[in-house]
This record gives C-alpha cells, sequence and structure tokens, in this order.
C-alpha cells in the first residue's frame, strides 16, 4: 500500500518498529500524532502528494524519511520523561504534602510571637518560639529530602537553616545595635533568596506535569518581591502621616496574607499531581513505561 508522500508501506523499515498501520489507514495519523504531510493534503482536497503542482519542491514531503525517526526520538524522549516521573513522584508527594501540613502549625507560631499577643500572654511567646523553631527544622529537613529530585532543593534546605539558625540568635540581640543590623540584613536576605531557589525547584520539578502551576511557582516569586516593597513602603509610610501609614499596613497585611494562602494552595496542588501521577502507556514501549 503507498501511503499519502508516495512511499510504500510493505517496504518500509520504521513499519514494525514503530508499529506504524500507515497514514492511510489511520486517516493521516500514523505512531500517536497527526502527519503533517496527510493534514496538507486533506486541506488542499488531494489524496496524495502525487497529484499536488508543488510536488518537486515541498519543504514537508523533502523530510518525509525523517518523520519515522523523529517519532521514534519522541517515544525515547517521552519514556525518559516518565522513567524520571516514575523516580520523583513518591518523594515529591510524599514532602510537598508535609510542607503543606506545616503551613499551619508555622502561622500559628507567627501568631504566638506576635507583639499584641506577646505582651497578653507572656507564655505564649515562649511556645510560639519554640513551635516555630521546630516548624523550621521540619521545613528544612523536608527540603533535604527532595534533594534526589533537584540538587536546588539542598540549597533551599541549608538556607532555611541559616534562617532558623538567625531567628534563634536575633530576638537575644538588643534591637538597634550593630550586630543585629549585621545578622538581621543578611538573614533576610537569605530567606528571600531561599524562597526563589524553592519556588523555582518546585516549578522545574512539576513542569512535566502541569505546566500552568509551573508558570504559577514562578510568579509567586514575583508577589514575594511585591510584598518585601509593602514593607519597606509602611516603613517610610510611617513619616507620612497616620492616613498614608493605615492605608500600607492594610495593602502590606492583604498582600500577606493572599501570598500564604497562594503557596497553601500551590502546594497542595503540586503535592496531588505528584501523588495521582501514574505512567501512560505508550505505543512500541515496553509495558513498564
Amino acid at each position: 500500500m503507498e501511503n499519502v508522500c508516495g512511499k510504500s508501506c510493505e517496504s518500509c523499515a520504521w513499519k514494525d518498529q514503530l508499529n506504524c498501520a500507515g497514514c492511510r489507514t489511520d486517516m493521516g495519523k500514523p505512531f500517536t500524532g497527526p502527519c503533517d504531510i496527510a493534514a496538507c493534503c486533506r486541506e488542499k482536497g488531494h489524496e496524495g502528494c502525487g497529484t499536488c503542482a508543488y510536488l518537486s519542491g515541498c519543504p514537508r514531503r523533502a523530510r518525509r524519511d525523517d518523520i519515522p525517526r523523529q517519532e521514534l526520538q519522541r517515544r525515547e524522549d517521552e519514556a525518559a520523561k516518565q522513567r524520571r516521573l516514575a523516580e520523583i513522584a513518591p518523594p515529591m508527594g510524599k514532602w510537598v504534602s508535609m510542607m503543606f501540613w506545616l503551613v499551619v502549625p508555622t502561622e500559628l507560631a507567627g501568631l504566638l510571637t506576635a507583639d499584641f499577643v506577646a505582651q497578653a500572654l507572656p507564655a505564649a511567646e515562649t511556645v510560639g518560639t519554640a513551635l516555630k523553631f521546630l516548624c523550621g527544622l521540619a521545613y528544612a529537613l523536608f527540603l533535604w529530602k527532595l534533594t534526589p529530585v533537584l540538587r536546588d532543593y539542598r540549597t533551599a534546605a541549608l538556607c532555611q537553616m541559616v534562617v532558623v539558625l538567625m531567628d534563634v540568635f536575633l530576638p537575644v540581640i538588643p534591637e538597634g545595635s550593630g550586630l543585629f543590623f549585621l545578622l538581621g540584613i543578611p538573614s533576610i536576605i537569605v530567606s528571600f533568596y531561599r524562597s526563589y531557589v524553592e519556588f523555582f525547584a518546585h516549578a522545574q520539578a512539576v513542569e512535566p506535569l502541569d505546566a500552568d502551576l509551573a508558570v504559577g511557582w514562578r510568579k509567586l516569586w514575583k508577589l514575594v518581591l511585591l510584598t518585601l516593597g509593602a514593607l519597606v513602603f509602611l516603613f517610610f509610610s510611617m513619616f507620612m502621616g497616620p492616613f498614608v501609614m493605615v492605608l500600607a499596613a492594610l495593602a502590606t497585611v492583604g498582600l500577606m496574607i493572599y501570598y500564604a494562602v497562594t503557596r497553601m494552595i500551590y502546594l497542595w496542588r503540586t503535592a496531588k499531581r505528584f501523588r495521582e501521577w501514574a505512567p501512560p502507556a505508550l505505543p512500541g514501549a515496553s509495558p513498564e513505561f
């Protein structure tokens, strides 16, 4: 049988290897996707390339010998991607889920250490500080557990450890002292860098499963920068009058809440995508993939 582009299916060396029934049998969809040569013929009303006036100079038909090779490469790439997902899906599903559930005690620790709570209940600050320390250590551990997935997770884990240690030492240093700023400013920088590395690692890991979610993780970093800008503006708004300061405070709080909720949603969706992942069946591939 002669296919659309004029090649003989019976003499094709790729037929059995790719389990191809021919583009006429498969309505111009050999392998797993449409053939652009067959699509071109249908669009122009031809049964095959032989009746086309542009046959001799057609760039699509000139590439016909490369189509089976490209399909084989596509299948190999897809199989490699599925093998990679099979390796990373269990740890990503497990440890990102743990990160999600850690958000609640972390936020509770932040509430307990807030000034208005600490003044009313001095013991609450001690509990909150201890809880914050434990949550910070646990988060660093979860990031470290994801090191086999991407080395960037190890960088994020080390940065998290630095932030946790700084949170222990900074409260015992008098505010306004040179040592406080010497340690406090680098701690803030490391914290933001940790978020940057972590979010982009999440994006890279989840991109094969959900490209939109990967884009969301990368955009979340911009929200971190926007929140930082709001905090800086809130500081300077103290010199602009009470009305501006109140507006700045409301905007900052709103951004922080939006960031926290969005981050929780992304953690949950990322973990869910990996927990529910199952290897698809690939034509011409082994049953394992």
